[in-house]
């Protein structure tokens, strides 16, 4: 209880609190961060890298409280140099976290993945990889503990996904409104165990493809290099790529 009472004093704290406006984007995130932190740093295992953050954060907010966009330009200025210090602190904290959420995953602490799942910000769940791993990791142990904070984001990304692709509710894509017109690509190896999942799943939703071994077709090579492709199987649909093995993009993109 008397977590959440401080929880939710510091965040009406951080929105009552009135940035100036040119440093509105800089300061907002990072005092957000500070507030999404909070329970990770209940975590003995995170603590002194969490609790660095959130002093740090303390400090630069109470210090800085009263300053105005009219303050003297050297406050304003310290000000600054102070929020850009704790944004390069953050910065090495979400590469720390970042690291140890792969290593919560393939080690299967599926409570401790959802604490730093949580802190994560959208800037983070842009990256294709990360995300990826995230909702596919999710939607293994979903049944176990669900998450608020990532059933409302998949939802909004993707409300159109059958609930967390139950094993035997697969889709037909070949009922789809862009069916006629769409153009699917299969760049791979015959060697890639995610190629051939990726063929299953085709095969399985009735989405017609076209298939290119990167180590002998021309043309897979010349799409491999356009669309600056990192890594196989390289799936292309209308012009969108997803890279890896990752259902949520590929029938996000197969829908619409």
């Amino acid at each position: 209880m008397l977590r959440i009472i401080l929880i939710t004093f510091l965040t009406l704290s951080l929105h009552a609190f009135s940035y100036p406006e040119p440093y509105k984007e800089l300061a907002g995130p990072l005092f957000k961060a500070r507030v999404q932190l909070d329970d990770l740093a209940y975590s003995a295992k995170f603590r002194p890298y969490i609790l660095s953050y959130v002093v740090h954060s303390d400090h630069v907010l109470g210090h800085f409280k009263r300053i105005k966009s009219d303050s003297d330009p050297k406050e304003l200025q310290a000000y600054h140099e102070a929020l850009l210090s704790l944004r390069d602190e953050y910065k090495t904290l979400v590469q720390f976290l970042h690291k140890q959420l792969k290593q919560v995953i393939n080690s299967d602490q599926y409570p401790i993945f959802l604490k730093i799942a949580s802190t994560l910000s959208d800037e983070d769940y842009n990256n294709p990889y990360l995300r990826e791993k995230v909702y596919t990791y999710y939607h293994a142990h979903r049944h176990e503990e669900a998450s608020c904070l990532l059933d409302k984001r998949i939802k909004t990304e993707w409300g159109t996904i059958a609930p967390y692709y139950p094993k035997k509710a697969l889709f037909n894509y070949a009922t789809t409104d862009n069916a006629y017109y769409r153009e699917v690509v299969l760049v791979t190896t015959p060697y890639s165990p995610y190629g051939a999942k990726v063929e299953a799943f085709f095969k399985q939703n009735n989405v017609r493809y076209t298939k290119y071994n990167l180590t002998k077709d021309e043309e897979g090579m010349k799409l491999f290099k356009k669309y600056k492709g990192s890594r196989i199987p390289m799936v292309i649909i209308n012009n969108n790529v997803v890279e890896g093995y990752n259902e949520f993009e590929m029938d996000k993109l197969l829908r619409h």
